[in-house]
């Protein structure tokens, strides 16, 4: 496979910010249009190694969403909808032209698979993608408080802001370093304390 490093990946969705003028909770089926990719529902059978969630079929420049799991992508504002819609767009940036030109062994069945919960290091490429598309480094980081924050109301405020689901919000706080959990399991700002290190919340 070929290895693309995390400042490449955020460069990449930056870039899409900055050429499209986005805002958290952007319309990304208007960014598919400008992209020149067009999206579609169909029922897509699942396999033994988990549920797909849609596929990219880079020949056609065509974003297919899985019909059977519609309630699932639909849910809160089509908050699972807009993640897979980003991951199908980082398949299409960072690895179509690689698949279509023989330089990666991409295409199955000349289409990529979104699959729910997918260990494979193009899937973990693609997440990243989506990831860095919808919650952009400095976009998020203006919207964190100013002063130390601690609890589960201002996850779920940044997951209303930027129309995203719990998990993948507090996945990229963490990978950023700027949010851990404390021993009661509860969001905190800043990386997780070196061992024996007190915190503001420290009793």
């Amino acid at each position: 496979m070929t290895y693309i490093p995390a400042p490449k990946i955020e460069e990449s969705a930056a870039e899409l910010w900055q050429r499209h003028s986005l805002a958290p909770g952007f319309d990304v089926e208007k960014l598919l249009d400008n992209l020149g990719l067009r999206l579609v529902w169909e029922p897509i059978d699942d396999e033994e190694s988990g549920i797909i969630l849609g596929q990219l079929i880079p020949g056609e420049k065509l974003v297919v969403l899985n019909e059977k799991h519609i309630e699932k992508l639909e849910h809160k504002q089509g908050r699972l909808r807009r993640f897979t819609v980003g991951h199908e767009i980082g398949h299409w940036l960072l690895h179509a032209n690689l698949g279509r030109s023989g330089a990666l062994a991409l295409i199955e069945n000349e289409r990529t698979w979104c699959r729910d919960g997918s260990h494979d290091p193009l899937e973990r490429q693609a997440e990243m993608f989506s990831a860095a598309l919808l919650m952009p480094r400095d976009t998020l980081g203006a919207a964190l408080p100013d002063l130390a924050w601690h609890g589960w109301s201002w996850v779920f405020g940044l997951c209303d802001k930027f129309l995203v689901n719990t998990t993948p919000m507090l996945i990229r706080l963490e990978g950023l370093g700027w949010m851990h959990r404390d021993e009661h399991d509860v969001p905190t700002a800043g990386p997780a304390p070196v061992p024996g290190q007190r915190t503001l919340f420290s009793s």
